[in-house]
């Protein structure tokens, strides 16, 4: 590098400056000099007028009281001879005047005074006297000593720099300039050389600097030694990282600087998708790949410098690719560069794939399998069923009503269609579609009430115990539903003993943290009431507690079970927000539990308890079903409570009767899906014509059939079929007085 001597720059640059500044500050104080002294030689004049007043006044008076004009002229020559007076004059009383020097029209301080004698005590006027200082001389004289100040102070200024500036230069500047070419020509071999000045040491500042640069050169040495080595140590992990980045199986290691540049893009995954490793240094993935994909990268690559860590699969030339993005930063935790570790995991998610299929094959099977016993179990009896039916009603036939048997081979009939209709409910409480109409239920009164029948249920030699919880939380469930689950579970731990056993039946108050409720399938953290049914049966193996809940499934003779007891439960606990579990051992027994959500809302409290029938309210009722059979025997059960019964076997037969003059409807029981036109827009349509008429739907589908369509509100009243009598005369009754 060229270096040029420098001739005291900082020297005559401050020379220059300091000399100005000095000169600035003498004007300045010059021109205060001339103010103060000009004002100073005004006040000395002025005090001069007046010492002149008291001299010449009183001789002045008496020339003029004498007329004595010699005298007069003596007086004012004598005033105007005194310094700054440029001109005096006299006048009397007639006007008459006695002058010396020149009168000016500028520059002047002008002085009038009377003058008078006093003559029998009284003061008579005489004339006046007339002066005129001369400002301009008094101007003049204050400028000329103001101009020798300046001048005294301007050479005095000058040598006081020169000196100073030859002392700088000798003391300051040549050794900057000696030092500027130390520091010009340093290198690596110069650091080891120490700097020194031609200058007696005073410990002033320039000493302090020449310490503190040496201090600094010898830290500098040790840090290029060590910069050689840790050269040598990256360039040695650089090679490493390299090393295992090719030693990665399908995978890459690719490091970007602060401007998304390439610094490394080393892997045998860089060959997979053919790419040029040393071809990327120094480019940016906007440089190498289409645009979309670029884009996506170079945001992670943001993300992961601003001290993010993530990862992500992306498509690339027809390869999946896992990539995770980090940071790398220094000791102070800094982040200097972003690293991304790609690993070709195509074959893995295709293998993942091709188990997914297996898997979802598999579970197919298994429902399969379960609905192939579902459909077995259900024709098995329903066959049964139909059987007893189907025998008793061609027995009836023959012998007719009036034999002795017919009375029970009736009741057998209702029996077997009783049961038939049992296991349609319990199939669709299993799959959760029947309509329930939940209400606050205090389960140790349902479960007092219902320990009697039960205790006859299970016959003897089983003991029925139930250990209750005071102040147990109310539940929100429908009664018939507790019902069924409480019965199902009874009855189920009555045939698990051979012989003599107990059954018992607990209840308690628990809160489920989180913890908790992540062990029990369809729980959430919150508070419960848990009541335990548990037998001293025969137990059950782990391979049988896991089909326990599905439907036809049983261990149980042909002939003793349908399978669906525990499915039923496990459909109406699920139903209404609740979890069960069970905990069993070969020749050990076994313990349900069943936790159900705590009722914390003012929802009407169930009716528990045996009521007497209500007599039927009759009136004109529209019958409107489009099968016959069923629309017969519905209107037979009308006519037997007492109602006037108009039959349609559609709706639009329906709405021909209701327009008719003089047909008043109290009430349209009515078949919800049909043919031509739903039940709810049969009976929007009737409404127009019969305002006043009550509605009560019937069906045989599940009630998510009939809400999905849209066919009835979840607030209209329903009658599932097939019912009877009693059962239709309480609906009745109930839409009546709504």
């Amino acid at each position: 590098m060229t270096t040029h001597p420098l001739k005291n720059v900082i020297g005559k640059r401050l020379f220059r400056q300091a000399l100005l500044l000095a000169l600035a500050l003498s004007v300045v104080f010059s021109g205060c000099f001339t103010a103060i002294e000009y004002r100073r030689s005004k006040i000395s004049h002025n005090e001069s007028v007046e010492l002149l007043k008291k001299t010449h006044i009183d001789a002045i008076n008496a020339a003029l009281w004498n007329l004595d004009r010699g005298q007069i002229a003596a007086q004012v020559d004598g005033i105007h001879h005194y310094p700054f007076i440029s001109y005096v004059a006299v006048s009397d009383h007639n006007g008459e005047m006695i002058e010396s020097g020149t009168r000016s029209e500028q520059f002047a301080d002008a002085r009038t005074v009377p003058l008078s004698m006093d003559y029998n005590g009284r003061r008579i006027p005489l004339g006046k006297l007339y002066i005129e200082i001369d400002r301009q001389a008094i101007l003049r004289d204050a400028l000329s000593t103001a101009a020798v100040t300046l001048l005294f102070q301007t050479l005095t200024i000058t040598l006081v720099m020169l000196f100073a500036f030859m002392f700088f230069e000798r003391q300051v500047t040549r050794h900057l300039v000696v030092a500027a070419d130390y520091f010009t020509t340093l290198g690596l071999n110069g650091v080891k050389q120490p700097l020194k000045l031609d200058k007696q040491q005073y410990g002033d500042e320039i000493d302090s600097l020449v310490e503190a640069f040496n201090q600094m050169r010898e830290s500098l040495a040790v840090a290029y030694q060590q910069q050689d080595g840790m050269l040598q140590s990256v360039r040695e992990s650089e090679a490493l990282l390299r090393a295992i980045a090719r030693k990665i199986p399908n995978g890459a290691v690719w490091v970007v600087d602060a401007d998304l540049r390439y610094l490394m893009f080393e892997g045998n995954l860089v060959d997979t998708l053919g790419l040029d490793g040393p071809d990327a240094i120094g480019r940016t993935p906007a440089d190498m790949f289409e645009h979309d994909f670029a884009c996506r990268l170079e945001d992670y690559y943001r993300r992961a410098l601003a001290g993010e860590t993530l990862s992500e699969e992306f498509n690339c030339q027809g390869r999946i690719l896992w990539v995770q993005f980090a940071p790398l930063t220094d000791d102070n935790d800094r982040v200097m560069t972003a690293v991304a570790l790609g690993i070709d995991v195509t074959e893995r998610r295709q293998a993942e794939a091709e188990r997914r299929d297996i898997l979802q094959r598999l579970g197919q099977a298994h429902k399969m399998e379960a609905v192939g016993r579902l459909a077995g179990g259900i024709a098995h009896d329903y066959n049964n069923k139909l059987t007893v039916i189907l025998g008793y009603a061609h027995i009836l036939k023959l012998t007719g009503l009036q034999s002795k048997e017919a009375p029970e081979q009736l009741n057998q009939i209702i029996k077997a269609a009783e049961h038939s209709r049992d296991i349609t409910r319990q199939l669709l409480a299993f799959t959760r579609t029947e309509r329930v109409n939940p209400s606050r239920v205090d389960l140790n009164r349902l479960i007092a009430q219902s320990c009697k029948p039960l205790g006859r249920l299970i016959g003897e030699d089983i003991i029925l115990s139930h250990v209750a919880r005071e102040d147990l939380w109310p539940v929100l469930i429908d009664p018939v539903q507790a019902d069924q689950v409480l019965m199902n579970l009874v009855v189920n731990a009555r045939d698990a003993i051979a012989g003599v056993g107990s059954v018992s039946i607990a209840t308690e108050n628990i809160a489920l943290d989180k913890e908790a409720a992540r062990s029990l399938e369809g729980a959430s953290p919150g508070e419960y009431v848990l009541m335990t049914v548990s037998d001293t049966g025969c137990g059950m193996d782990a391979e049988t507690m896991e089909h326990i809940f599905e439907p036809f499934f049983t261990t149980k003779e042909i002939g003793k079970g349908t399978g669906l007891g525990l499915a039923t439960v496990y459909g109406i606990v699920r139903q209404n927000g609740g979890a069960i579990a069970v905990q069993s051992a070969p020749g050990k027994g076994s313990v349900f539990s069943v936790y159900l959500p705590r009722c914390v809302e003012n929802a009407p409290e169930a009716r528990t308890g045996t009521q007497a029938s209500e007599p039927a309210l009759a009136g004109t009722t529209l019958l409107v079903d489009d099968e016959d059979d069923v629309r017969d025997v519905t209107a037979v059960m009308l006519q037997r409570l007492g109602h006037n019964v108009l039959t349609a076997s559609g709706p639009e037969e329906a709405i021909r009767l209701c327009r008719e003059p003089g047909t008043v409807v109290d009430l349209i029981l009515t078949d919800v899906i049909m043919p031509s036109m739903n039940g709810r827009e049969m009976v929007q349509a009737i409404l127009h014509h019969q305002k006043s008429a009550r509605v009560l739907y019937m069906s045989g589908y599940s009630a998510d059939i009939i809400e999905a369509r849209g066919t009835v509100d979840r607030e209209a009243h329903l009658i599932r079929k097939p019912f009877v009598l009693d059962t239709l005369r309480d609906k009745i009754n109930q839409v009546m007085l709504a």
